[in-house]
């Protein structure tokens, strides 16, 4: 038996297309930590600096499916990793145009436009990323 933090991300894949379940301590902790790590892996793979909240949602929907973990788990373990930002990814832009425009606007391109940039700055929204341990 492989210790989860072993599995490879080809390994972890295959496993939940045949929803076959991951083996760990029967206990609390170890379901908890091999949960963490099986979605640290799986949300590394994708696009997450671009795409967080993407990121998040397909790793959620293979754990669903695979089936051995349930969404309050998976949401807690977001929760448990998540950070609040104002360095926005390309996702976060997409869905607040406004926020694309003053980070625009603070390009040496528009030297000009630093007093009004200020004022905008007051009321900035936060972003929520995830910072998980990297297992290797």
């Amino acid at each position: 038996m492989l210790i989860i933090s072993q599995y490879e991300l080809s390994e972890l894949i295959q496993k939940i297309k045949e929803k076959s379940p991951f083996e760990f301590k029967e206990n609390q902790r170890s379901r908890l930590r091999a949960l963490k790590i099986i979605v640290s892996k799986l949300y590394y793979s994708l696009d997450y600096k671009n795409e967080p909240q993407s990121s998040r949602e397909k790793v959620t929907q293979m754990l669903l499916y695979h089936g051995q973990f349930n969404k309050e788990e998976i949401d807690e373990t977001f929760r448990m990793s998540s950070r609040r930002t104002t360095d926005y990814s390309i996702e976060f832009l997409k869905h607040h145009p406004e926020m694309a425009r003053i980070e625009a606007r603070k390009s040496k391109e528009f030297p000009d436009e630093d007093e009004e940039i200020k004022n905008e700055e007051l009321e900035k929204p936060v972003e929520t990323k995830y910072v998980f341990p990297r297992y290797t």
